[in-house]
């Protein structure tokens, strides 16, 4: 896995990925229909990718931030 990214806290101005918990429904996704980039503030990260914001913890899975626990 890769190193956390500071980010800012979400401006709802910007593009940016929906938020699910881990247990959550929708934060399990068809591959098929999934995207492989999260937007955070109209910045595109990569799969897997984490990213902390105000000592939360999200990682970018499937087109959407899954919050950790």
């Amino acid at each position: 896995m890769s190193e956390k990214i500071s980010v800012e806290p979400m401006d709802p101005n910007k593009n940016n990925s929906p938020v699910t918990d881990p247990e959550s429904d929708e934060s399990t996704v068809m591959l098929s229909n999934a995207a492989s980039k999260c937007v955070w503030n109209g910045q595109e990260f990569n799969e897997d990718q984490l990213v902390e914001c105000q000592g939360e913890v999200y990682e970018c899975n499937y087109g959407k931030w899954v919050k950790h626990e």
